[in-house]
């Protein structure tokens, strides 16, 4: 084999030995950044959270709220209620049960995440 070729065959076995090192190191990247993302991203409320209620024609209703430390939301009307772990769909669905019948006929309900405190 002529001493060019031997060289060129040994670059590219360096090159691909890069290639292949520097996938791996983006791959455990990703799978950190995944993993990250997907924990800040969680669909379960979590304490600290400031939450928007809007309970629409309600504006003495509507707000936003603190999930406490112990996990609870407290809301007029609704009383405290445990949101960590529930979407903020679950929540929603909760507090129109709760608003539905005694205070409101037909409410409607939207919760969203607002922000995120550390206690």
């Amino acid at each position: 084999m002529p001493r060019i070729a031997r060289i060129s065959a040994g670059c590219l076995v360096v090159l691909a030995l890069g290639f292949a090192v520097s996938g791996c190191s983006s791959a455990l990247q990703l799978s950190s950044l995944d993993e990250l993302s997907s924990a800040m991203a969680s669909p379960g409320l979590r304490a600290g959270e400031q939450i928007s209620v809007i309970v629409y024609g309600e504006a003495s209703l509507s707000g936003n709220y603190v999930i406490d430390p112990a996990g609870v939301v407290s809301i007029p009307l609704a009383g405290r209620i445990k949101a960590v772990g529930l979407t903020t769909a679950e929540l929603a669905e909760i507090l129109m049960k709760k608003f539905r019948g005694e205070y409101l006929r037909d409410p409607k309900v939207t919760v969203s995440r607002a922000e995120v405190r550390a206690f």
